[in-house]
């Protein structure tokens, strides 16, 4: 993907490749190659689910903390600069 600030994503690399085909460039596979990088990154993305499925136990855990957050502290969550988010962001691996 090409990404701007943030992570946030712009254009899939096959979006990328039919446009230029579309516009008719011949080396539309190098220009892809130079902009994403080479390989297949589909195969990459079909791993992430899996990743993501090895930090599901954290959701009932937080879900668990709800009523405690609120009768302690009268909010819940927590702010992105407490040591606390600090500690989940490092066990979920999480940013």
């Amino acid at each position: 993907m090409i990404y701007r600030k943030g992570w946030v994503p712009v254009l899939f690399r096959h979006e990328l490749e039919r446009k230029l085909k579309e516009q008719g460039f011949e080396n539309w596979k190098e220009i892809c190659n130079f902009l994403c990088g080479e390989g297949d990154d589909y195969a990459e993305s079909a791993k992430m689910p899996e990743q993501y499925d090895n930090r599901l136990w954290f959701v009932p855990l937080y879900s668990l903390t709800i009523p405690f957050q609120w009768l302690i502290r009268g909010r819940v969550g927590f702010a992105t600069t407490s040591k606390t988010a600090a500690l989940f962001s490092r066990i979920t691996g999480l940013k």
